[in-house]
Parts: structure tokens; sequence; C-alpha cells
């Protein structure tokens, strides 16, 4: 039997846990560890889990999700990050990229691009949906013109 890729999501909208939690368990790949609402719990929960993955929710109020990121690629960098849920905010892409996220699903994916995300990120790929695949080059561009 094939290991169960641990996950940790972090949302602080309790129906959106609750319903990509029931997802996640449903499928026999994952195992959710925990699902904390809040920032610092959640933290403390990935220091002391060290899941494979993290899923952090763009919803998220009262704290921004790239220094949420930021965090968890520099205090626990073997935990990949998947941001989901809304659209980032496009000029954003690069700076999620920086802060450490390893993919992105988009609010409309399919459970089934969900899954491959997951998947193809626990194995080390970066995952970028197409629907933000022209913010990042725009902003490359634009960087590598003011450099």
């Amino acid at each position: 039997m094939r290991k169960r890729i641990s996950v940790v999501l972090i949302d602080d909208n309790p129906s959106m846990r609750a319903g990509v939690v029931a997802s996640i368990r449903a499928h026999r790949t994952f195992e959710v560890r925990s699902a904390p609402p809040q920032t610092v719990a959640a933290l403390r929960k990935v220091r002391k889990t060290k899941p494979d993955l993290v899923l952090l929710s763009l919803r998220r109020e009262g704290d921004h999700g790239l220094s949420l990121a930021r965090a968890l690629h520099a205090q626990i960098s073997a935990s990949r990050v998947i941001l989901v849920g809304l659209e980032p905010v496009h000029k954003d892409v690069m700076s999620f990229v920086r802060a450490g996220v390893s993919g992105f699903v988009m609010a409309q994916a399919s459970f089934n691009t969900f899954v491959n995300t997951v998947c193809s990120v626990v194995r080390g790929l970066q995952v970028l949906p197409p629907e933000l695949t022209h913010s990042l080059f725009a902003q490359l561009y634009d960087h590598g013109r003011r450099s």
C-alpha cells in the first residue's frame, strides 16, 4: 500500500473547511491531520505534525495569505504549500511563488484537478493553473525590464 499524503488545511471559513476536509477524507490518498482555523494554531500544528502538504485558503480574513505562506515555508520548508480557493490577485502570483508556494488550485477547479495538483506538488513539481500562467509571465517580463 502506498503512503498516504498528510494534509493540514488552513481555512477560517467553517463550512468550506468542513467541505474540503470531508472531500479529502473520502479519498484514500489523503490523511487529514488537522484543520485549525487560527493562524497561530495552524502554524503550531504544522510545526508539530510536519505534514507533506499544507492547503492554504485565500479566503482568510484578518491574515494576509502571502505573509502566512512565507511563514509556513520559512518554518516548515519540508512541507509543500498549495493555495486553494479564490483566485489570487494576479499581480501577486510571482510573490506567492517566491514565498515558497508550490501550487495553486482555483476555486472552480474540479476535484480531479485538485487531486492531480496535490499529487504533483507532493512529488516535487510546481503547478500553476492556465488561468495564472499569463500573469506570471507578465510579471517576469516586467521584472526583467526593470533589472
